[in-house]
């Protein structure tokens, strides 16, 4: 029972990561047939349609990065400014492994400091031998005290032991 549960807990979470990073806006045209997508190997682009349905306004963009040296991937966000006719920074989300660690990291775009600072948050997720998740760690960043402090967490053996009592 625990194992078959940590093994479906590590595909839902796998696949919830993936459709974060690479679907997020695939998720959107479903719910609107007016996005026209424009993909690339390294970035999409998304339009919308105006009210007239024959011209084409830009959206978003997502720009993807894969290091090749190390297991770190990115995904850049912009959104366009139509006053002044130019794409600005949204958000960054970064995924990276370290050890048994997966770890996703989230910022926005500050404008007052132009880089991706504002809303930081970081989500660990430790792996066993089996690449069953152990832990889930989320992390907000402290400005004031310059630190990562956590927010929430999931230990899923202690989760598992209730579910077993809760069972009898």
């Amino acid at each position: 029972m625990k194992k078959s549960f940590m093994s479906i807990s590590m595909l839902v979470v796998s696949i919830s990561m993936l459709a974060l990073f690479l679907c997020s806006s695939a998720i959107n045209a479903q719910a609107s047939s007016k996005f026209i997508y424009d993909k690339s190997e390294n970035s999409e682009t998304v339009y919308t349609l105006d009210k007239s349905g024959k011209y084409l306004t830009p959206k978003l963009k997502y720009e993807y990065n894969k290091e090749t040296k190390g297991n770190k991937e990115t995904k850049k966000a912009y959104r366009w400014n139509a006053s002044e006719r130019k794409w600005v920074p949204y958000y960054l989300i970064s995924m990276s492994e370290s050890g048994n660690n997966s770890i996703v990291e989230y910022a926005a775009w500050d404008n007052q400091t132009q880089d991706f600072s504002l809303n930081c948050q970081k989500a660990v997720y430790n792996r066993g031998f089996e690449n069953d998740i152990l832990s889930y760690v989320l992390y907000k960043w402290n400005p004031v005290e310059e630190n990562w402090e956590a927010d929430q967490y999931l230990l899923c053996g202690d989760y598992l032991a209730l579910e077993a009592d809760s069972m009898n």
